[in-house]
């Protein structure tokens, strides 16, 4: 990927589809990946345990954050700090738009650990 700076409004750069949710790469290198991630509602992140250090901002809509044992509920301007190693996902709540930063970037086994459906509601 050609390294360049990106401005732009969350919302306006982030994609979507029915199928499913779309992360959207900013920027990659050997030690991170910045994201913009579009979310419709009802989609998920499946539950997992990546090796990898997590920040996500969200910058519209609302859902939940799975970390650790439990969901939380997130909304536009907050923020979820996640250590390596600990299991997460992430679920809309209506069309949700967030920022996520991995380091360093996950392999395709860091996506397969522990990979489980959310909790039925």
């Amino acid at each position: 990927m050609e390294k360049k700076a990106v401005i732009g409004n969350a919302s306006a750069l982030a994609e979507f589809s029915a199928e499913g949710y779309c992360p959207k790469v900013l920027s990659a290198t050997d030690s991170t990946r910045v994201m913009v991630v579009g979310m419709e509602d009802g989609q998920e992140i499946p539950l997992h345990t990546p090796g990898v250090e997590l920040a996500l901002a969200i910058m519209e809509g609302a859902g939940e954050v799975w970390v650790g044992d439990a969901p939380h509920p997130v909304a536009a301007g907050d923020l979820v700090v996640v250590p390596a190693g600990t299991r997460r996902g992430v679920r809309a709540r209506g069309r949700l738009v967030f920022m996520n930063v991995v380091s360093p970037p996950p392999t395709a086994a860091d996506h397969e650990v522990e990979r489980s459906p959310w909790p039925a509601d």
